[in-house]
């Protein structure tokens, strides 16, 4: 039996824990799992529900409750520095898991030993409830199960949202104590062989307000995420020739996207473009662009 491990990182949300952490201890699964979770010193009362919530709960679960804020990805790395388990699902404390998702991923892996990275479908939505939308990638006609290569997560970018996450701990290799996106580790998962595999079916509902404290809440915080990205794609494309034509496919797609989202374009991309214009490929681009038009929610609320 292999051991799993379940990680939420959460700051100043107060107002969802419980029901996220109550979305997890419902799944119906047939093995055993440690669940951690990890608040970044918050400051609107989390902690004390952490507490109470531990009271009931405390055979189930391990409480990191940081007493300085040490900002999301220091908090990521020593959360995911902390498990035991082979296969360690991600989760964030305002998101909302749906039945099944635990298990069928842990399925996937246990059938599939070549795996090393599962995520799938998400349904966006607000508080208020005036807002739901499921994301469209990949094609309703694709089987249950998407495989997809290293090669191709290089050139599609990212696809998923963080809750979607679950990964074989033995293929991540990369040390990093810097800000990074979710897309640059499901990189490092398939960077020495094994598979992903994308769910066509939504196993999480991801919180999406107009005004919320995600990095997409604001035009400052957009640019800073795609500005991380795009220091993660550069890293990558460096270290890994044969990957290059599809990464620059992912450059040209994400930088339009940036351009149309915030009206600005990542730092160094001009030349990054020029530079390294011998690895366009109008194929390339063009799957690109059509998996990224899908990979969000069919209604967006910001």
């Amino acid at each position: 039996m292999q051991l799993v491990s379940v990680v939420v990182s959460c700051y100043n949300q107060k107002d969802y824990i419980v029901e996220c952490l109550d979305s997890i201890l419902s799944q119906e699964v047939n093995f055993p799992y440690e669940l951690i979770i990890s608040d970044d010193c918050s400051t609107d009362g989390t902690q004390q529900v952490l507490q109470g919530y531990h009271l009931v709960n405390d055979s189930r679960i391990s409480l990191v409750l940081r007493t300085k804020n040490v900002g999301a990805a220091a908090n990521y790395h020593g959360l995911h520095g902390m498990v035991k388990g082979d296969i360690v699902f991600h989760f964030d404390g305002d998101d909302i898991m749906l039945p099944g998702k635990l298990q069928k991923q842990f399925d996937v892996f246990a059938d599939y030993p070549d795996v090393n990275l599962v995520m799938h479908k998400a349904i966006y939505f607000s508080d208020d409830g005036l807002y739901c939308s499921e994301t469209q990638f990949p094609d309703p006609s694709i089987d249950e199960l998407l495989f997809f290569s290293a090669s191709e997560l290089a050139r599609w970018g990212t696809i998923a949202v963080h809750g979607s996450y679950a990964y074989r701990r033995s293929s991540r290799k990369a040390v990093i104590d810097r800000e990074f996106m979710e897309w640059f580790f499901a990189m490092d998962s398939l960077m020495e062989g094994g598979r992903g595999v994308f769910l066509n079916k939504a196993y999480v509902k991801y919180r999406c307000n107009v005004q919320g404290s995600s990095y997409l809440s604001s035009r400052k915080g957009k640019i800073k995420a795609y500005n991380l990205y795009f220091s993660d794609l550069y890293e990558y494309f460096n270290s890994n020739k044969d990957l290059q034509v599809d990464l620059y496919a992912n450059f040209l797609v994400t930088a339009l996207a940036m351009y149309r989202s915030v009206r600005t374009t990542p730092l160094n991309g001009v030349h990054f473009f020029i530079k390294n214009i011998a690895c366009f490929r109008p194929s390339s681009f063009i799957e690109t662009f059509k998996v990224r038009m899908k990979v969000g929610p069919k209604e967006r609320i910001r």
